[in-house]
């Protein structure tokens, strides 16, 4: 059940930052898609935190998992900040061809991962 909980984890992940990949492509090409955070696009800290929670979560040493947790609360925070503020009616998140908020779909993942990775720590 462990190794399964691990594939699962590392299958959101990749998800996740193939997403961050293509929304960092287009705010390249663009300008202005994302948020910025000291002048940096939030979409390019999203993907560094997320390619940081996957070198965590596969490579060996006592301390991956806390470094999961401190390299996952970058984009939770940041998706928390802009859910908040999205849902206070200021639009500031990019948007899906449907029209929902990515900071929506990055909080749900964020979310999902720390949840499976506390059963996944659970397990013996």
């Amino acid at each position: 059940m462990k190794q399964i909980i691990f594939y699962v984890i590392l299958a959101i992940l990749l998800f996740a930052i193939y997403g961050a990949v293509n929304l960092s492509i287009v705010e390249f090409k663009k300008q202005g898609v994302c948020p910025k955070v000291f002048s940096v696009p939030a979409c390019y800290i999203v993907l560094g935190a997320f390619l940081l929670v996957l070198l965590s979560h596969v490579l060996p040493g006592s301390s991956k998992n806390i470094a999961y947790y401190i390299f996952l609360s970058i984009p939770f925070l940041l998706a928390l900040g802009g859910t908040l503020t999205e849902l206070s009616g200021k639009v500031i998140c990019p948007r899906t061809p449907g029209g929902t908020p990515m900071c929506y779909i990055s909080l749900g993942i964020c979310i999902t991962l720390i949840v499976l990775k506390i059963v996944e720590n659970k397990i013996p």
